[in-house]
């Protein structure tokens, strides 16, 4: 399990409320557990550990209002994962 620094996190992602990071985190991993069919790669891992791990890679972001999370797609722009936190 890797151990993130939300401080961190956050100013990498330009966010100044962290407990806004920490929900959008924590919606990231509800939805990936309700997938159906989704399985984790390894036995140890965590949706947490994915999630958190996304965040950190900028494979999502939180919009700039704050309201949703954003997955950015190479050459066109962010498209919205409709996550609402």
């Amino acid at each position: 399990m890797i151990f993130y620094d939300i401080d961190s996190l956050a100013a990498k992602q330009g966010i100044s409320n962290k407990y806004l990071l920490t929900a959008a985190v924590a919606a990231r991993a509800r939805a990936l557990s309700e997938q159906k069919g989704r399985t984790l790669d390894e036995e140890n891992e965590k949706f947490i550990s994915i999630a958190l791990e996304e965040f950190d890679e900028g494979e999502l972001a939180l919009s700039p209002d704050g309201e949703e999370l954003a997955m950015p797609c190479p050459g066109d722009g962010p498209s919205h994962a409709g996550l609402e936190v």
